[in-house]
């Protein structure tokens, strides 16, 4: 008797040729071939783990006797879309749903899609083993815990939350279990996904991750199995999906697991890690010795917002400033890249307490970036529940998903959606606008550098505030390249606002989203000699006079931005020196360094 087909399907963003090896695909995959039942009744059909034309992906399809979908927001609307058609053609086969994108409440998401037969809620290794043993005897999936589904008249039930594992190791590695193992035929170059425990004990508003959950545990052993794995297969990029690492001591070690690897096998290359916000020296000795082995990508030190009410209302509370300010000295003094994150739009915030926040922190010592993002609204997070947005006056909007480095969407793919704050009862949409345009004029100038010295030389010898400056190009707009940046700035700030998606397209440097400020950077650097005459001028005005100490940092700032002609064509300039370097501290020429 032929084996039950299983079709998994988690599309992921590709960059070029790289794409993430799918993990949530893997986990199931691994833990349900683990049991003897499942494994002699079902086959594993190849993971459709691309976002592709949902032609093509149908194409992949024979006979499916269960087709699993791993949503979130960059692919939900395409997954909606495959499993409609695969429905519509394999009408008896079973559709399960799960991942961030799928409700908690999902009564009224298998109404509005009646092709959908099951949803999960939450980790999925168990729940989804659990509906391949019931489906071998019936279609009755009453008392599985952890899911909503339907039943063969229609009804809609929803089952008990199930209790979450304590002990992970019970799940296998998808990596070590070798079911990525015939990936490597496809030519397709792979970046990893790892976990070393799940969970969050905090709870903010804005954030889906952990809801006040413990965190649970791998083993070491696992661990430093997996980041063997990583460095034997000669995986570049390695991604750590812990909410907060660096928050158990034991993170030290794993972070020495990951550099033994690369000093075994050459890679991987880089690390990249959520860090906690409050484990202050542990966190320091990881990044003193990723940047040792040249492995970090910046550490983190977040904010999202400086002001206490808002914090307050999104149910977060920072690290003490002082500590802050003692983090940066320390890291600046080894030179470790370090950065930071405001979060624009949150519940609370007023523009003078979000410029303000800036202020603080570019006066802090900040030598590196700070990323300003725009507030995201997340299905199954207080912040989308509709009597928290009209208890703090937020204004959302549906734009176009455009993922930051990601390809271009082709127009024969369904559009992906995320849903933004554009306004707030203490923000109105107009401040929110111009909050938005500073913030990409402070990316521009301090974070990729354009103006850093420059910037640093008027707080010193003049006494300037950086946000007063920054808001003195908004308002007289200066020159025909620092105009035509600004404006651009105001125009894209505006089209965001009004449903526009946030990522800009620079084809002369890649078919890939960029940043407004990544691109107005790119632009710029095609026409650096004007850029710093024009800033020259403008900074003289606004100092009031002739300063023989401006022209010659405006001289210096000029000479340490690297030529595109100095990486050959354009692409790889843009690869090399704003993906690449943009939070690794590699924006300038070894000749001036960030100082």
């Amino acid at each position: 008797m032929a084996k039950l087909e299983i079709y998994l399907n988690e599309y992921n963003i590709p960059m070029d040729n790289t794409v993430y090896f799918p993990l949530a695909s893997g986990q199931l995959r691994a833990y349900a071939e683990s049991i003897p039942d499942i494994r002699d009744n079902y086959q594993f059909m190849p993971f459709i783990f691309i976002r592709d034309n949902p032609d093509h992906i149908l194409k992949q399809y024979n006979n499916p006797a269960v087709v699993g979908f791993s949503c979130s927001m960059w692919n939900i609307n395409l997954s909606l879309e495959v499993a409609r058609r695969v429905k519509e053609r394999f009408p008896n086969c079973l559709v399960v749903f799960g991942g961030p994108s799928v409700p908690l409440d999902a009564f009224s998401f298998l109404c509005n899609y009646p092709f959908i037969d099951i949803t999960v809620r939450g980790e999925g290794e168990y729940t989804f083993s659990e509906i391949l043993l019931t489906l071998l005897k019936a279609r009755d999936f009453g008392f599985i815990n952890g899911i909503s589904w339907r039943s063969s008249d229609g009804v809609i039930y929803r089952e008990s939350d199930r209790q979450l594992e304590d002990n992970l190791d019970v799940f296998p590695s998808p990596y070590l279990s070798g079911v990525y193992e015939y990936l490597w035929s496809t030519g397709i170059k792979f970046q990893a996904v790892v976990e070393t425990n799940r969970g969050c004990p905090f709870k903010c508003s804005y954030c889906f991750w952990g809801h006040g959950k413990k965190l649970r545990l791998y083993s070491l052993e696992r661990v430093r199995e997996v980041a063997d794995w990583c460095g034997r297969n000669r995986i570049e990029y390695v991604f750590c999906a812990d909410s907060n690492f660096g928050i158990l001591r034991r993170d030290l070690e794993i972070a020495r697991y990951f550099v033994d690897a690369k000093q075994k096998y050459g890679f991987p290359d880089k690390f990249r890690a959520c860090y906690g916000k409050n484990a202050e020296e542990t966190i320091f000795q990881i990044g003193d010795l990723l940047h040792e082995h040249d492995m970090e990508k910046g550490i983190t030190l977040s904010r999202q917002s400086n002001d206490t009410q808002t914090l307050n209302n999104v149910g977060r509370r920072n690290i003490k400033q002082s500590v802050y300010n003692n983090l940066q000295k320390r890291y600046n003094a080894k030179n470790i890249p370090v950065y930071t994150e405001l979060i624009l739009g949150l519940p609370g915030e007023t523009y003078h307490s979000f410029i303000s926040g800036l202020e603080t922190i570019l006066q802090s010592g900040m030598r590196n970036q700070i990323i300003v993002y725009i507030c995201e609204v997340y299905p199954n997070t207080e912040l989308a529940d509709p009597s928290y947005q009209k208890r703090f006056g937020i204004k959302t909007i549906k734009v176009p998903l455009t993922e930051i480095h990601g390809s271009i969407r082709p127009d024969n793919i369904p559009k992906e959606y995320n849903e933004i704050v554009i306004g707030t009862s203490t923000m109105p949409t107009e401040d929110w606008m111009r909050a938005l345009v500073i913030s990409w004029i402070m990316q521009l100038l301090h974070g990729l550098k354009l103006g850093f010295h420059v910037l640093d030389y008027m707080v010193r010898q003049h006494n300037i505030k950086y946000t007063s400056f920054f808001e003195y190009l908004v308002d007289c707009r200066p020159g025909r390249v620092l105009g035509k940046t600004i404006r651009g700035f105001q125009l894209w700030a505006n089209h965001i606002s009004k449903g526009g998606g946030r990522g800009c397209i620079n084809r002369k440097f890649g078919d890939i989203y960029w940043e407004p400020e990544e691109s107005a950077y790119l632009d710029i650097c095609q026409v650096k000699d004007e850029f710093y005459r024009e800033l020259y001028q403008v900074c003289r005005e606004y100092i009031g006079g002739d300063d023989k100490g401006l022209m010659e940092v405006i001289e210096y700032q000029k000479q340490i931005i690297p030529d595109i002609s100095d990486y050959g064509d354009n692409k790889t300039f843009a690869r090399q020196v704003v993906i690449y370097g943009r939070k690794s501290n590699k924006m300038v020429r070894a000749m001036g360094g960030i100082t």
